[in-house]
């Protein structure tokens, strides 16, 4: 015993101190060990979780005024949004952002007074964008300016709310008027081309675009795949946020 004692204290006071631990002797299915030496001058890898949060959700603060880049996927157009919230989905952050400017639409009415919107790939927008960017360049000269940005059209300027007030009641349209949509809209200009009246319409529900990647100030938009298999979960976690917020 006392032979024993005097080679512990010995080799606590030796300069490397040594320490005996076992590993399996192979990797899987084999429950024999086998001794190795572990100096001090030696680093324990930190291990690993087993499990990594592969969802999370996180708003920010209304305050916060943070502006990226949303790029389309060719990096030829670009639409600056104030970033609304980040959201992790199996393992991949997208980033959701709001345009800075006004998002708007040019529209025409079909049928019964049923109110179409150009898609922005549509041959029809080629014919129909030059001609309103030339009207409100004339209308309001640097006051405003209208942009083909990808996803949603923009308006960048100042809108003057007492005129937007004052045609309220008879030039908005609510989800009935809107094709296949829930949006409201007001319209702020209209014109004729090739015997068919166009509208530039302001849509007055919030616009959200999602982008990933990038870097510090820009985001990729996602692809119409993309955006087919990850918007119900972003949806879903977005209303699971709304949920619990209503309900603290």
């Amino acid at each position: 015993m006392n032979n024993l004692l005097i080679a512990a204290v010995a080799a606590l006071s030796s300069n490397t101190m040594t320490a005996m631990a076992f590993t399996p002797a192979y990797r899987f299915g084999n429950p024999q060990s086998r001794p190795f030496p572990l100096t001090t001058t030696q680093q324990i890898p930190t291990p690993k979780p087993l499990f990594l949060a592969q969802e999370k959700f996180e708003k920010m603060a209304e305050d916060d005024d943070q502006v990226i880049a949303f790029m389309d996927v060719n990096g030829d157009k670009s639409i600056d949004c104030y970033v609304d919230s980040y959201a992790t989905v199996d393992g991949v952050e997208y980033t959701i952002g709001s345009p800075c400017d006004y998002a708007v639409a040019l529209c025409y009415f079909e049928g019964d007074d049923q109110l179409v919107p150009i898609e922005l790939d549509d041959p029809l927008m080629d014919d129909i964008f030059p001609i309103a960017e030339g009207i409100i360049e004339d209308e309001f000269g640097e006051e405003l300016v209208l942009l083909r940005t990808p996803q949603t059209l923009t308006l960048v300027g100042e809108l003057e709310e007492s005129d937007a007030d004052e045609d309220e009641d008879s030039d908005d349209y609510d989800d009935e008027d809107m094709e296949d949509s829930e949006e409201e809209v007001e319209i702020l200009v209209s014109f004729e081309e090739n015997g068919q009246e166009y509208h530039l319409v302001r849509l007055l529900d919030p616009v959200l675009l999602v982008g990933k990647d990038g870097n510090e100030n820009t985001r990729v938009l996602l692809t119409p795949e993309e955006s087919d298999s990850i918007m119900p979960k972003l949806e879903e976690m977005f209303m699971n946020y709304q949920e619990e917020r209503d309900g603290m």
